[in-house]
């Protein structure tokens, strides 16, 4: 489909190249927020007199040595007054989810008795558009879906160090994606979400492809395996369609290059173009997510002693509950990949 063809956001629309659903993902755009972030550091620092130094970098060190609302899935005074739940209800991420558009397509119930739940996330893309719209806010309807099921986005930890950004993050309930904040949210009850792919993956990530780096990133089988926790698979159709990539073989220089900025930064640099007049924004395709039926541990596993988690699950143990969840996610995909316009699309899980 060429960039001019692109899908309408509403049955019977003109496709439009600008209007208030594409206006409003430009401002929401992560990008969009991290360079309003910066300019309020520098505006901060410029503006605000001899004093703004030393003011500043006792934030910096509140917000990286002190404040330890990343590892509990966002700012707790936020959940309880139901901020957090206002700001992910709010009408602008249902109108920038309105642009491509994303929608999501629950095959199965998931009673808030049952959890909590381990969603994870296939294909990261580059952006991770998929997962952000449902799991960072309410914008296909997520709460109505699955009632009562508190749920935390997780990202990369250098997210949380970036000034005034890690703020909005934290006001909509997103955490770290370490072994820390998992054991502690899955303790509380609280659902998590993450794209187990990473950085990594999305150097992977290329049209009409569904390649996943999931072979070895055994971690979250090994949560669900302590904590009991039922793991869900997520496949987001049209998720590797929103930016043309470059390719770059492994084993080149340009790859070498890639992966060594991946290890050494936290994230990666794929080479990526959306719109043809802003590169940095998606191209206007439309994103169906599936969510399938949750995959439990056997019985036993997950079984903590009082006031505290399951010992430390066998290799072994591991590795079959990890088979079991990539038997699991082929069998969604096949299953729903027609019906997505992917039918001759293979899944590959290196």
């Amino acid at each position: 489909m060429a960039d001019g063809e692109e899908t309408s956001s509403a049955v019977g629309e003109q496709p439009k190249c600008f209007d208030r659903y594409a206006l409003t993902l430009y401002c929401m755009f992560p990008l969009t927020q991290l360079a309003a972030a910066s300019t309020t550091a520098v505006a901060a620092m410029v503006l605000s007199g001899p004093t703004a130094p030393a003011a500043f970098l006792a934030y910096l060190v509140w917000a990286w040595c002190l404040d330890n609302s990343p590892q509990r899935g966002g700012f707790g005074l936020f959940w309880r007054l139901g901020i957090t739940h206002r700001l992910r209800g709010a009408f602008v991420w249902r109108w920038a989810a309105r642009y491509f558009p994303v929608s999501m397509k629950p095959t199965a119930s998931l009673p808030a008795s049952a959890g909590p739940y381990i969603f994870v996330c296939h294909p990261h893309g580059i952006f991770g558009i998929s997962p952000m719209t449902h799991f960072g806010t309410d914008a296909t309807d997520f709460t109505n879906a699955f009632p009562d099921v508190p749920v935390h986005l997780l990202g990369h930890s250098a997210i949380f160090r970036i000034p005034f950004f890690r703020e909005w993050c934290l006001a909509h309930g997103h955490g770290s994606v370490d072994r820390k904040t998992c054991l502690t949210l899955l303790q509380k009850g609280h659902s998590i979400a993450l794209a187990p792919g990473g950085a990594k993956e999305s150097l992977e990530c290329k049209p009409r492809t569904m390649r996943l780096i999931l072979a070895n990133r055994k971690g979250f089988a090994k949560l669900a395996l302590r904590t009991g926790a039922a793991l869900v698979p997520v496949l987001a159709f049209g998720e590797n369609e929103l930016y043309s990539t470059v390719q770059f073989e492994p084993g080149t220089l340009s790859r070498r290059i890639q992966e060594a900025l991946q290890r050494r930064l936290g994230f990666a640099l794929p080479l990526f173009c959306g719109r043809k007049w802003l590169p940095l924004l998606p191209k206007r395709r439309p994103v169906s997510t599936v969510v399938g039926a949750p995959l439990r541990p056997p019985p036993g596993a997950g079984a903590p002693p009082a006031g505290g988690f399951a010992v430390e699950p066998a290799q072994e143990v591991v590795a079959e509950f990890h088979k079991q969840y990539c038997q699991a996610l082929q069998e969604l995909f096949d299953a729903h990949k027609a019906a997505h316009g992917a039918a001759d699309m293979q899944l590959e899980i290196v």
